[in-house]
């Protein structure tokens, strides 16, 4: 789920005399329902498991898709947690019309705050959420962690088990300029500048003009079951010399043998991550820098 536009509210003004109402959610749970690749691969990682007298928790229930999926796949019951109370309604109106609301139970709360009302025997047999954006952790990453550890059994399956983020070294004036202003013709407007994103917004890697300058290559390693530092490094190598803006990074959610991603190769729902630096650096073909990133995304070079 993508960062910049997930997180603001686009209410639409819709003609009074149908019976569509005031959307108060973002519009990328349309193309997200809509993305078949995506589905087909979520459809494949629920298949390849045996639900039969199983419960499932699921983190994010959006319109409700995912966790009809799970009861039309023969598990025992489903408790799926959605905050948004527009898209608590929806998911609860979806259920219904299909016929699985014997089989669903639609809670309108956080994960957490679900959790601190629940017993400490409630310790369902597969735990599933998607409630990734662009960049991994803009979504709550690390509190939907800590809610998954707390009930996960040693046996019980994390949906996804792991995700992988990748990225590049990348020039582009026009992605940079997405986000500062470094010169005017007429006036000095740079105090807009305070206001950048630090941490990284979405993109569409493909509609910009942008040089790679390095290899692809992985940078973190998420697992639920596991805390996540506050901060990791790593090293890459610029295999073209000039102004390095930032680095562009994409994941590969992995759920049994299928993948969820949104590679820049890929043209699904899902927009890449662009990580802007502090100040661009000056790259030199096979020099090596070494960059930090932190828990909220945000990735700088370390001095090299």
């Amino acid at each position: 789920m993508e960062m910049a536009e997930e997180n603001s509210i686009d209410l639409v003004t819709l003609n009074t005399h149908d019976n569509r109402e005031l959307r108060g959610f973002p519009t990328w749970h349309f193309s997200m329902m809509n993305d078949h690749v995506r589905n087909q691969a979520i459809i494949e990682a629920i298949s390849n498991n045996d639900l039969r007298g199983k419960t499932v928790f699921e983190i994010g229930t959006g319109a409700g898709l995912i966790a009809m999926y799970f009861a039309r796949h023969g598990t025992k019951h489903v408790y799926t947690c959605e905050i948004d109370e527009q898209l608590h309604a929806v998911a609860v109106r979806n259920i219904r019309r299909n016929n699985l609301e014997d089989r669903i139970t639609v809670i309108h709360a956080s994960s957490s705050d679900f959790l601190r009302s629940q017993p400490s025997t409630f310790q369902p047999d597969i735990i599933f959420t998607e409630t990734l954006d662009c960049g991994v952790v803009g979504e709550g990453y690390a509190t939907i962690a800590k809610d998954i550890e707390s009930i996960a059994r040693n046996d019980t399956v994390i949906l996804p088990e792991l995700i992988e983020q990748y990225g590049f070294l990348v020039n582009s004036e026009e992605i940079a300029a997405l986000n500062a202003i470094s010169s005017h013709s007429e006036f000095d407007l740079t105090c807009i500048n305070k206001y950048s994103t630090r941490s990284y917004f979405p993109i569409r890697y493909q509609m910009y003009a942008a040089t790679t300058m390095s290899a692809v290559q992985k940078l973190r390693t998420y697992i639920y079951r596991e805390p996540l530092k506050d901060s990791s490094t790593f090293t890459m190598t610029a295999y073209r010399s000039g102004t390095c803006h930032g680095i562009v990074t994409y994941f590969h959610a992995i759920f049994g043998n299928s993948v969820v991603t949104n590679d820049v190769r890929d043209s699904g729902h899902w927009h890449q991550a662009f990580h802007p630096f502090p100040q661009p650096i000056e790259v030199t073909t096979g020099k090596s820098y070494t960059m930090v990133m932190r828990n909220d995304g945000s990735i700088s070079p370390i001095d090299n």
